[in-house]
């Protein structure tokens, strides 16, 4: 894949939601910077203050806490679901990140500088509408992760996981999955088995 191609696939994505001119683009594409990711490498680390934004162009992204040594997935970012990478909190309040965002399936991403991706804002109005409408598509996301753990069963949380990451399930460690559902790796063995059979 050629520049011209990762930098397309970033813009399809923001073609969904707005219209953006030729010179939006042209701005966007120069603060660009291609970056690859192995397995276990880690693009944020707990205590650094996240200053980019990265959109996914290939593989697949974990972000989680430590809590007394254990770890807590909070969600996956991936191609097709929540593309942009970030530690948002820190991003956006410039503290340190209470969050590690760790490569599980190597990949690509692009990225850009906050302060770059916020001076779009002042130049360009359709990037500014692009930014209130993914703030609020992840405020969304957040208060459905919310409800997810506190109204729903662990089945039912797992029947949530399958349709909103239907490729991630071969493609991850599964207690990765077990973390972001906030139960056993056992628990979801006898899920994952109950659910077969029906």
């Amino acid at each position: 894949m050629n520049t011209l191609q990762e930098y397309q696939k970033l813009t399809d994505f923001i073609s969904k939601w707005i219209k953006p001119s030729d010179e939006d683009l042209e701005q966007l594409h120069s603060k660009l910077v291609i970056e690859n990711y192995g397995k276990g490498d880690v693009l944020i680390k707990q205590g650094q203050i996240c200053s980019s934004l990265k959109f996914v162009i290939s593989g697949v992204y974990r972000v989680y806490q430590l809590n007394n040594g254990k770890e807590i997935t909070s969600y996956f970012n991936y191609e097709s679901r929540n593309p942009f990478i970030a530690s948002f909190v820190s991003l956006l309040k410039a503290q340190p990140s209470n969050e590690i965002i760790e490569c599980i399936v190597p990949g690509k991403v692009l990225s850009i500088k906050y302060s770059y991706w916020t001076a779009l804002y002042n130049i360009s109005q359709s990037f500014n509408t692009f930014g209130r409408l993914m703030a609020e598509f992840n405020y969304i996301l957040a208060i459905e992760r919310i409800e997810s753990l506190q109204y729903l069963s662990a089945s039912d949380r797992y029947e949530k996981f399958i349709k909103l990451y239907p490729d991630l399930l071969n493609m991850i460690p599964h207690h990765y999955i077990s973390s972001y559902l906030g139960i056993t790796p056992e628990s979801l063995s006898r899920i994952r088995k109950v659910a077969l059979k029906k």
